[in-house]
């Protein structure tokens, strides 16, 4: 596989995965105290310090919890039960639950029903007694059909929250944040019954991130949705919905902003988009260093509907937005910016595509960048690259079939370009000029046979700052009665 930037990322991206190991850590299983009958529940509760509570229920057999709680004020409330198959005695089997709490008013509640869950929940991780006001709380499945989840959630800082909700099979979901203030939410349906389900990951390091994951569908061929987030910086914002259902294969989406590792892409698709960017623009080879930034104030968020869909966006530096959305089947979209360590700032990226088997990038670096595309219908492509001042680029792709390419380097470039039916074309503005070298415009439509618009005459447009439609709320815990 062809890599976008030598050796600064190699974008790999998961599309269908049926089975994931998020690699994050399992509850573990308290043994049997000697002498107990054969599949009992077991359990221990460690408390130090003053104000803890701690509530635990156990339905059915071979149940195990754990919770350890040190400082003050801490509540945990675990509760395991189920009716599986409606066989009371194989309620919630094989069922771990564990609560690693230190510091000061943390909450959590973990609640799980079926057969063979796993939750984990640590706060505090670092034991430096630090960890102020967390929230974290696992809710997994209900009556019959909760089997085979797993979810896990860390929490170091202060002011935390995360909430974890999955119903159905073989879901997987993990959220680490480390900071102050931030806040995570993941709420993931894989009906009907035995469906394979979902995946998702959210990472954040820094303050005031916010993150939200909603997945629901993907039971088509048994393919997955899957999302992954990862967030450095300060006051980022991630949300990612993806709906799939029927026989429409699962999603993939992919956020990661300010760059702290590789992310891989399994995806032809995804390869094949990023080849012709770099076919397109031999100047991004070059940018090789974009370890070590960090994203502070980018935003952005991605809606897929329908199946078998790949969305990226890749954000180094600060003040960045992208937003896309997909409407359709086997739409690729992908939107990176800032690929080098100079201030890129201010850059705004949208793409909405409607129909099936569009194709779409945006690659925008430094600053002040605009670019808004939008293709309706099927078989679509466009490949957008902008690298100096203050360039803006509109695409509008309306039929069938069409293929859109704009190149700007250098300062005070625009372009707009309109096609209809079945329509190629390419615009080169001060290309390797990457001074003050112009103040181009461009202005081209093209209709087939089907076209009946207007020239329109060139407009600049100023697109408005993308925002997550959603914001993560927190939550409070009733105490222990």
């Amino acid at each position: 596989m062809k890599k976008l930037l030598v050796s600064a990322i190699a974008l790999t991206f998961g599309v269908a995965i049926h089975a994931q190991d998020t690699g994050a850590q399992k509850a573990v299983q308290v043994a049997q105290i000697p002498g107990s009958a054969m599949g009992a529940n077991t359990g221990e509760s460690i408390q130090n310090g003053t104000s803890n509570a701690v509530q635990v229920r156990q339905a059915g057999t071979e149940q195990s919890v754990l919770t350890t709680q040190d400082g003050t004020s801490n509540l945990a409330r675990l509760m395991q039960t189920g009716n599986v198959n409606g066989n009371q005695a194989l309620s919630g089997q094989g069922n771990w639950a564990q609560v690693d709490q230190d510091g000061a008013n943390n909450q959590s509640t973990t609640v799980q029903e079926g057969d063979f869950n796993n939750a984990f929940t640590s706060q505090n991780n670092d034991g430096d007694d630090q960890s102020l006001g967390n929230r974290a709380q696992i809710m997994q499945g209900t009556g019959q059909q909760a089997e085979m989840n797993d979810a896990a959630i860390e929490q170091d800082g202060q002011d935390n929250s995360a909430y974890t909700l999955q119903t159905y099979d073989n879901s997987d979901a993990w959220t680490v944040q480390n900071g102050v203030g931030n806040t995570s939410e993941i709420d993931q349906n894989a009906g009907p019954e035995n469906s394979a389900g979902h995946f998702a990951i959210v990472n954040q390091t820094g303050m005031n991130n916010e993150s939200r994951v909603n997945q629901s569908g993907a039971n088509g061929d048994q393919d997955r949705n899957s999302a992954i987030a990862r967030q450095t910086g300060v006051g980022n914002k991630v949300e990612q919905v993806q709906v799939s259902s029927g026989s429409a294969a699962g999603n993939s989406a992919d956020v990661l902003q300010g760059f702290s590792g590789d992310i891989t892409v399994y995806s032809a698709g995804q390869d094949d988009i990023f080849d012709a960017v770099n076919l397109f623009d031999p100047t991004l080879a070059g940018d090789d260093d974009g370890a070590g930034l960090e994203a502070t104030n980018a935003v952005a968020f991605q809606t897929q509907t329908g199946g078998e869909n790949d969305a990226v966006i890749v954000q180094f530096g600060d003040g960045n937005n992208s937003a896309q959305s997909q409407n359709g089947d086997g739409n690729i979209a992908q939107a990176i910016q800032n690929l080098t360590p100079d201030a890129g700032f201010g850059n705004v990226s949208t793409q909405t595509q409607v129909g099936n088997d569009n194709a779409a990038t945006i690659v925008q670096n430094d600053r002040l960048h605009t670019s808004v595309q939008s293709q309706t219908g099927d078989e679509n492509t466009i490949v957008a690259s902008q690298r100096g001042t203050a360039n803006y680029s509109d695409v509008t792709q309306e039929g069938n079939g069409s293929y859109g390419r704009t190149l700007q380097h250098g300062n005070d470039n625009m372009a707009f370009l309109t096609q209809r039916d079945g329509q190629s074309y390419t615009i080169r503005q001060n290309e390797n000029q990457f001074g003050n070298n112009g103040n181009n415009q461009a202005d081209i439509l093209q209709e087939g046979p089907l076209g009946t618009g207007v020239q329109r005459g060139f407009v600049p447009f100023s697109a408005s700052g993308v925002t997550a439609p959603h914001s993560v709320g927190t939550f409070s815990l009733a105490p222990i009665n």
